[in-house]
């Protein structure tokens, strides 16, 4: 044998080496949530809110977004096999319900004693703010993708941009509100996925520990959102004051991702309207030139979200009027 070689060699710092032990342990906790005409992936987890161990589901916001979804809601562990249905769960909004839109997540209250008589062994994951991580780190993600029973993908990080993760390990639709794991340590909730580029994204832990841990001010909508209901002048006063303090803002990453998709034909123009020079514009547009327009829109959102003095809302809405895009500016900005 050459004596340079070896029977075995760590070529990853030992990343690719889990307990088996832990593994499984994760695995238990993560649940199947199915409501009605929607289903996605969620997990059992215990967080420290304000000094308060709290105990519940965590999962995404378009997944479960309103108290009343939950309340009709039901998590289902041990859904492990075509063999194994796994056993359900209702969960309990009334003793703690925390969700946010721009960060897509949910957390729902659940009765402790519930899990533990479900027999399965379910030990909470520990929700705490997520080990450094980095560009080539590999993550594992725990899911049910499209109902089927419990799989897991595992790849490479793209990149992290908090309050976001970007990776490679493959997901579905039903994947949505997922756990993340590095070396088994809990990283993110897995949110989407994007064709082109082609990336899955989730929101870091600490991202969501940070909003459940202080007051946030709830998202406004407009008027015509009220679903017929009688309005008094009291009430659009108080809406309309609403979205003043929405369009003061700063626009969340989220929320440029989305809008992206809808600017290819004008992405150059709104730049300019959002004061980007053209040689900035023409540098993301050969920089990102082999991952398409939709990545350019979204590199010049991005570009001026960090060059901006105040990249807000109003501002990012009047830019889209002046361009004649009213319905982008009340859809994304609530204008």
């Amino acid at each position: 044998m050459d004596p340079r070689e070896s029977l075995e060699v760590l070529i990853s710092d030992g990343d690719g080496l889990m307990s088996m032990n832990t593994f499984m342990e994760r695995s238990k906790a993560v649940c199947y949530i199915k409501l009605r005409d929607k289903r996605g992936s969620g997990f059992y987890s215990t967080v420290l809110i304000n000094q308060t161990e709290r105990h519940g589901i965590f999962t995404n916001n378009h997944v479960l977004s309103s108290e009343m979804e939950a309340q009709q809601a039901e998590a289902i562990f041990g859904y492990d096999s075509e063999n194994e249905h796994g056993k359900r769960v209702s969960l309990s909004p009334h003793l703690i319900f925390k969700t946010n839109k721009e960060l897509d997540y949910s957390f729902i209250g659940v009765q402790r004693e519930n899990i533990e008589d479900l027999n399965l062994g379910i030990i909470p994951i520990q929700f705490e703010p997520e080990p450094i991580i980095s560009e080539g780190d590999k993550v594992v993600i725990l899911q049910h993708p499209k109902g089927r029973s419990k799989e897991f993908s595992h790849d490479k990080i793209m990149k992290v941009v908090p309050p976001f993760v970007r990776y490679k390990a493959d997901t579905e639709t039903g994947s949505s509100g997922a756990p993340v794991f590095y070396k088994l340590n809990l990283v993110a909730i897995h949110q989407k996925g994007f064709e082109e580029p082609k990336y899955n994204k989730g929101v870091l832990c600490s991202a969501v520990l940070s909003h459940l841990n202080k007051d946030t001010k709830p998202t406004a909508f407009p008027i015509q959102d009220s679903q017929g209901e009688e309005i008094d002048k009291d009430s659009i006063s108080r809406k309309q004051q609403k979205m003043e303090n929405n369009v003061s803002l700063l626009v969340s990453e989220g929320d440029l991702e989305e809008l992206a998709k809808e600017i290819i034909p004008i992405w150059r123009h709104l730049g300019r309207k959002l004061g980007l020079d053209n040689s900035r514009i023409e540098e993301i547009s050969k920089d990102y030139a082999n991952l398409g327009i939709r990545e350019q829109a979204f590199q010049m959102l991005l570009s001026w979200k960090e060059s901006s003095p105040n990249p807000s809302y109003g501002v990012l809405g009047n830019a889209l009027i002046i361009l004649g895009k009213r319905n982008l500016a009340q859809r994304y900005c609530h204008m």
